[in-house]
């Protein structure tokens, strides 16, 4: 029963007890009785629905501010407009509220502290690490050189291989960096004006050796852009994160697509790759810290897990955007597969970035640190 149904019955129940005692007092007879008893029903009647009413509102509205407590808003303060039980109710609840916001800023507060405690631990062991790894790349390139002494084939490949496990780690290194600069927020964005295409072609460049020794067919499409004004340094770094991820990720005798073209307010760049694709309950973890796909994990390539993480830091920064598609409709829908019946294996291959770059320039942004290049 509801609680205004709880008020009526005992208001009618003390009206009828009131009706009789009147009726004993002033001995009239029934009809004045039945007109007396009519009057005060109607009475006790709208005023006990004002009172069910008022009270049945106050009660909604303590409801109200305890769902909101309960979806994790203590903002809100509860009005007491009373000193009566549900006034004493919802005065307890701000004494709740109140310890409730006290407790969440200091765990805010302790989660705070401890990320800036790890990211200042990240910050110094990588610091603390470039040294050496760099005294390390510097003796093994002086002794695979033979300028050290004459060396024999095995020994230069022992040499070669620690040469370039030692790169790994330098490469992980300035990752860990830039993720400690781009979560302080530390970094600087500095533009200028720059050629995107020869940015592209620039980070390109390094890549050309694997492509051709993968047998990749490799495919450009540019339209014609003016310069505008980017961080050259940041944009060769975002084309070097997936341009490096597009190479790792092909099979022999692949595909590889770039496009860079002029939309209304835009520069849209597309990389686009015939490679194993990205799992689709994975997906949502794309650009997440560390992330690597079960299937590339199996293909026994290395990586960090922190380019996508950087690449999207870097764009969204400077007002771009950036997602993927995966399976690649561009390598679908490809002259390579074109008129011939695609198996459910390739269907679930390949991926493309898009990432796209305002035409009036990135935004600039002052920082103590440049991210570091790849």
């Amino acid at each position: 029963m509801r609680i205004s149904d709880k008020i009526l019955l005992i208001v009618f129940v003390l009206a009828t007890v009131l009706v009789l005692v009147v009726a004993l007092l002033i001995g009239g007879s029934l009809q004045q009785v039945l007109l007396l008893g009519q009057a005060v029903y109607i009475f006790v009647f709208i005023t006990s629905f004002m009172i069910s009413r008022k009270l049945s509102q106050r009660i909604i509205s303590l409801s109200f501010n305890v769902e909101e407590m309960a979806a994790g808003n203590f903002s809100k303060k509860i009005e007491i407009d009373s000193r009566d039980e549900i006034g004493q109710l919802a005065s307890a609840l701000n004494d709740l509220l109140s310890r409730l916001r006290t407790n969440v800023a200091i765990d805010v507060s302790k989660d705070t502290e401890l990320a800036k405690a790890k990211t200042d631990f990240v910050t110094l062991a990588s610091h603390q690490l470039r040294t050496p790894l760099s005294i390390i790349k510097w003796y093994v390139d002086f002794l695979v050189t033979g300028e050290a002494g004459e060396i024999n084939k095995e020994q230069k490949k022992y040499l070669e291989e620690v040469y370039l496990s030692n790169e790994r780690l330098i490469e992980l290194v300035n990752a860990l960096l830039d993720v400690s600069r781009i979560d302080v927020g530390t970094f600087s964005i500095e533009p200028e004006p720059t050629d995107i295409v020869e940015r592209a072609e620039n980070a390109l460049r390094k890549y050309l050796p694997q492509i051709k020794q993968k047998e990749i067919h490799l495919k450009k499409a540019y339209d014609d852009i003016p310069k505008i004004n980017l961080d050259p340094r940041l944009t060769k770094m975002v084309f070097d994160i997936v341009i490096s991820n597009a190479v790792k990720y092909t099979n022999k005798g692949g595909m590889i697509k770039i496009t860079i073209k002029k939309t209304e307010n835009n520069i849209l760049t597309q990389v686009s790759d015939s490679g194993c694709g990205i799992p689709r309950e994975q997906q949502p973890k794309v650009f997440s810290k560390l992330f690597r796909a079960d299937n590339v994990r199996r293909m026994e390539s290395v990586g960090t897990g922190l380019g996508l993480y950087i690449a999207k830091a870097v764009i969204e920064k400077s007002g771009g955007k950036i997602w993927f598609e995966s399976p690649s409709l561009e390598f679908l829908l490809s002259e390579e597969y074109k008129g011939k019946k695609i198996t459910p294996d390739k269907a679930n291959k390949g991926t493309t970035i898009f990432f796209t770059i305002p035409l009036k320039g990135m935004k600039k942004k002052l920082g103590t640190k440049k991210l570091s290049s790849l």
